[in-house]
């Protein structure tokens, strides 16, 4: 079995979820369906799938942001 893992511990991440959500909002990622994750410090950051068809573009931003995307 071939297992790949990543962490989400180098991610762009926030004390609070209220405030990843409020950046997610400015930065217009809010509605691409992030997934919302807690780190090993317990900060909070979010994941996005690259599979979202029309919103790809986004995903690109969001990682070249610090977030982490996935297939």
């Amino acid at each position: 079995m071939n297992t790949m893992f990543t962490s989400i511990d180098t991610s762009k991440s926030y004390a609070t979820e209220k405030n990843l959500m409020k950046a997610l909002t400015k930065l217009g990622l809010a509605d691409r369906n992030p997934m919302v994750v807690r780190n090993r410090e317990g900060r909070w950051t979010a994941i996005f799938s690259v599979s979202l068809g029309r919103f790809e573009g986004n995903v690109a931003m969001a990682a070249r942001l610090g977030f982490k995307t996935f297939a």
